[in-house]
């Protein structure tokens, strides 16, 4: 499509040939389009707040956290390969313990890696109390939220402005054949008159 095509499309002008419906597709095309563009900051905004969001969660979990390391104790099941031979990344939850500061321990499911061997160690996130607690919200987890929260946000956007887009270009469709039709007739009776 040549960009006359598509100014032509949008912008009727002058022409006798553009029909009100014409117009009016062409009012919620650009409408559409300025609605798109104007969601950009919107989305920005919504992903600049989950990002916000997800940072100070990984400051606090950041500081109330700490890993240790924990010895299994017992095998984990065979790493299984898939049919192109790569080893398959699945983990299992085997018992683990680790050593307190005061000397006691504690033990607790671990995941670990498929293949792993009985006292082979593994990182686990306890928080203040020393209760095991999932790995703390790392930056990059807060970047890529913040990301994924702007652009679907504005996806979800443009695919609805899509929707409504379509649903009145058919509609206006519909209404472009009635008029057809009814000039036709029209014709139809002036020339059967004749």
């Amino acid at each position: 499509m040549s960009l006359l095509f598509l100014w032509r499309r949008i912008h009727p002008g002058r022409n006798p040939l553009a029909r009100i419906w014409d117009r009016i597709e062409a009012a919620i095309l650009v409408g559409g389009v300025a609605a798109a563009l104007l969601g950009v900051p919107l989305a920005a905004a919504a992903g600049s707040e989950a990002y916000a969001t997800m940072m100070a969660r990984s400051a606090l979990e950041t500081a109330t956290r700490h890993s240790t390391t924990a010895f299994l104790l017992e095998d984990t099941p065979s790493v299984r390969f898939g049919v192109d031979g790569t080893p398959s990344v699945d983990t299992a939850e085997v018992p683990a313990r680790w050593a307190l500061p005061d000397g006691t321990y504690r033990e607790t499911l671990a995941s670990a890696d498929l293949g792993a061997s009985a006292g082979d160690g593994v990182t686990v996130w306890l928080d203040e109390s020393g209760a095991v607690v999932a790995p703390p919200v790392m930056p990059v987890d807060a970047t890529s939220t913040g990301v994924g929260v702007g652009v679907g946000a504005w996806l979800i956007a443009v695919t609805v402005l899509a929707a409504g887009f379509l649903l009145a270009r058919s509609l206006l469709n519909r209404a472009r054949r009635a008029a057809w039709e009814r000039e036709w007739e029209r014709v139809g009776q002036d020339w059967t008159r004749s």
